[in-house]
């Protein structure tokens, strides 16, 4: 009796075990990523005048730069005009508190984001990139560089060198990058403008660089290359062959710099070593950067795709179309999707939460046996 009860004991224990080691094995599977399609259409807003370059948003609007110098600003919540407002606008900037303008002479005007009223002015410089908004800090690149306190309109600072600057600048947390003619990415000293390094990339960069917190600046070239740099020399860290141009900013996931390749490949790359984490192909040529939205990442491609990935394995999730030719990269705002599009209008459109079916899971069949998909937990 007494041996019957201790195995009966032990045989409870094991299967006790087994079982905590399938609820392990269930807890530690990967979230499934978000389904992302069909999305559900918001609004629909006319711009009459049309846009050709990517909204801003302060979080509560969405704002448009149209091709006539007007600015425009619609509620996020319903896309109502809030207000428009005739500034001779090149392009634009939101960050909460403040939307920033550029215009055609290099004028750089600080809006209230509320009624579009100017709070200051300042003289910039010439041919304006669309400005860059980071924390009390307003850089704005052309023919030259600009720095402004975003609060009261102060340029801070001005650089010295007068070359001419292809992309928007990118700000770190002490140092501002930027991509000048010719190719040269130049590294400045935050506080200061003073230039600490250059790198020539070899062609003209079409796409900002980002700064990593590895630490790395990770820049897409023209030159059939995407380059990992040491911050603090600018000296080559990792460098990745491609057999087309980036033209598009990447973005940071997980251990992976994401960046989409004018041959119409998504590529994840390990941030530490350039490794490759997987790639996959797109439904056409990029026509903006990837964007993150949880464990899902958003290309959109030409001439009216949105295509969804698993950000963590390259996954295909689905793809939008849209009902007009889209005109510029879209933004996102939490679970929702702006567009700008070439029939002179925007849509809104929010993701699918639900989150996708995981992969079946196949098991190796006893001889004989046909394999069939193992059980969910």
């Amino acid at each position: 009796m007494g041996w019957y009860s201790s195995a009966r004991l032990k045989i409870r224990a094991l299967l006790a075990s087994v079982a905590a080691l399938s609820a392990a094995s269930c807890a530690h599977r990967p979230t499934p990523p978000p389904a992302l399609f069909p999305t559900r259409s918001l609004w629909t807003a006319a711009v009459e005048d049309g846009a050709d370059l990517p909204p801003a948003t302060d979080g509560t609007r969405l704002f448009v730069a149209t091709r006539t110098g007007g600015v425009l600003a619609f509620r996020l919540l319903d896309g109502s005009l809030a207000w428009g407002a005739n500034r001779g606008a090149r392009s634009i900037g939101a960050a909460p508190n403040l939307l920033v303008a550029t215009t055609a002479d290099g004028t750089v005007l600080g809006l209230d984001p509320e009624n579009g009223n100017v709070r200051w002015k300042v003289t910039g410089p010439g041919s304006p990139q669309p400005p860059v908004i980071d924390g009390s800090m307003v850089v704005v690149a052309g023919e030259g560089l600009v720095a402004i306190d975003a609060t009261t309109g102060r340029r801070l600072w001005e650089a010295a060198e007068r070359t001419q600057v292809t992309v928007p600048p990118t700000l770190g947390a002490s140092v501002v990058l930027t991509a000048e003619a010719g190719g040269a990415l130049r590294c400045r000293d935050r506080g200061t403008g003073q230039s600490r390094w250059t790198f020539a990339s070899g062609a003209d960069l079409l796409a900002p660089p980002i700064v990593d917190s590895h630490p790395r600046v990770l820049v897409g070239t023209a030159a059939r290359a995407f380059v990992a740099l040491d911050p603090r020399e600018g000296k080559t860290a990792w460098r990745w062959r491609l057999g087309a141009d980036v033209r598009e900013p990447p973005v940071v996931f997980q251990d992976s710099v994401l960046f989409a390749s004018h041959e119409a490949v998504l590529y994840a790359l390990n941030r530490a070593n350039g490794h490759l984490n997987w790639r996959a192909a797109l439904p056409g040529r990029p026509l903006s950067g990837p964007l993150v939205y949880g464990t899902a990442v958003l290309v959109t491609c030409f001439e009216n795709l949105v295509a969804g990935f698993d950000a963590r394995s390259g996954r295909p999730l689905g793809v939008l179309r849209t009902k007009a030719a889209i005109r510029t990269a879209p933004i996102l705002v939490g679970d929702q999707l702006f567009i700008v599009q070439r029939d002179r209008s925007i849509a809104a459109h929010a993701l699918n939460l639900t989150p996708a079916a995981p992969a079946p899971v196949v098991e190796k069949a006893p001889k004989g046996r046909p394999p069939q998909s193992a059980p969910r937990p």
